[in-house]
């Protein structure tokens, strides 16, 4: 009698509606919205509000010293369309955003772009996609506008940094367009989770999706010839939740017209391949005098483009984030994170000032204080060497502060 009575308590406590977490606990500023969010999430609709602002300046160096700001608000709206619609499989994302703010691009005169919020004032839509599970969601399709920095060679960990590189790796962007923020191109991929961990990724892409000023909303969808097309596969492997350990290895190509440097041609197609890796060494920093529900983690990527053709035939970042560091702040996050941008020897040999041209090196720190789950605020400092990969531009020292909101 007294153990049934007991059981019939401990169901009856289970039963209890849960104290909604307080102001400073809970996940986003403004919680569900009074109940919006359950609501539309029992429809299959999630959204994510985040804004970001930061004030950074070049203080010394570079093509010219400035301070600026740069805005962010950043919408991500996802569909789950079983739920939704009936659709069995089907999902869909829409990512309207809007930019603001000078920042100080141009004056660095830095290959990497020491800000990766920086773009073109105005409203745009970065990506808007359908996509189509199959067989148990082993296989998927997408489809759309889409950004291949959103999926492929992605670096967990260095989502921390300022830098763009950290995001779309410099052994990329300054070679040829690409769908990367803040502008998505029409494409579609193909991707196939082969076993526990372990996937197959390739994709197609508009090669030439404009600059922001170009395809200023983001929606443009003009086909051409002469820009080619972006391809990228990638496979990858992950293992471990506590230990985490993960492993990419992918190849590009851009089939539009790219100038060979030694005899200014005019030929067709750049190609190029890359690995990145990823390990949390431990989960305990209290034996150095952090948290004991710390972490340490390590991130490496490297890649090379044709050297004949590719402005920056080999790129490399890598860091090391440190979580929990200082006792009593578990959530707050040291960054300590490097880039190496080495120019093409076949380019340097066709210019006049030939010695002068050879690598930018970035060393960037970060710390991320976390005020609350939905509230950051974080310093950051970047020194700049040889910027645009010669040593025409005195190196650069630049420094950042930004703060990030979660709606």
């Amino acid at each position: 009698m007294i153990a049934a009575w007991l059981v019939a308590l401990v169901a009856a406590t289970q039963d209890l509606p849960k104290e909604p977490p307080g102001f400073w606990q809970r996940d986003t500023l403004l919680g569900d919205l009074g109940g919006v969010r359950p609501t539309l999430a029992e429809h299959g609709i999630s959204s994510i509000l985040a804004f970001t602002g930061e004030i950074i300046s070049n203080t010394s160096g570079g093509a010219h010293q400035d301070t600026g700001a740069d805005l962010l608000l950043d919408w991500v709206l996802d569909a789950d369309l079983e739920k939704a619609l009936g659709w069995t499989g089907g999902s869909a994302r829409l990512n309207p955003m809007w930019l603001a703010g000078d920042g100080v691009a141009g004056d660095v005169g830095d290959l990497t772009l020491v800000s990766n919020i920086t773009g073109r004032g105005g409203v745009r839509i970065f990506e808007a996609w359908l996509q189509q599970s199959l067989v148990d969601d082993v296989l998927s399709l997408r489809a759309g506008i889409l950004a291949a920095d959103q999926e492929f060679i992605l670096s967990g960990p260095g989502m921390l940094y300022f830098n763009s590189v950290f995001g779309g790796p410099v052994f990329l962007s300054p070679n040829l367009r690409w769908p990367i923020y803040p502008v998505g191109a029409l494409g579609a991929r193909l991707r196939a989770n082969v076993a526990k961990g372990v996937y197959v990724q390739a994709a197609a892409y508009n090669g030439d999706p404009g600059s922001e000023d170009e395809n200023r909303t983001g929606l443009r969808t003009r086909l051409s010839g002469a820009g080619g097309v972006f391809s990228i596969a990638e496979a990858g492997w992950s293992t471990g939740e506590t230990r985490r350990s993960s492993l990419k290895v992918g190849g590009f190509h851009h089939s539009g017209e790219f100038v060979e440097f030694s005899s200014g041609a005019v030929r067709r197609g750049l190609s190029g391949g890359y690995v990145a890796g990823e390990q949390t060494l431990v989960r305990d920093l209290s034996p150095i005098g952090g948290c004991r529900d710390g972490g340490v983690a390590i991130f490496l990527r490297s890649g090379i483009a044709q050297d004949d053709r590719a402005f920056v035939f080999f790129g490399l970042d890598a860091g090391v984030n440190l979580t929990g560091l200082l006792p009593g702040r578990p959530a707050d996050i040291l960054g300590l994170g490097v880039i190496y941008a080495r120019i093409s020897r076949d380019f340097a040999a066709s210019q006049p000032d030939r010695p002068r041209w050879g690598h930018e090196t970035v060393f960037e720190a970060t710390y991320k204080i976390a005020l609350a789950p939905w509230w950051s605020l974080q310093p950051d400092v970047q020194y700049v060497v040889h910027p645009g990969g010669s040593t025409a531009t005195p190196n650069a020292v630049v420094l950042g502060v930004r703060i990030d909101l979660l709606f």
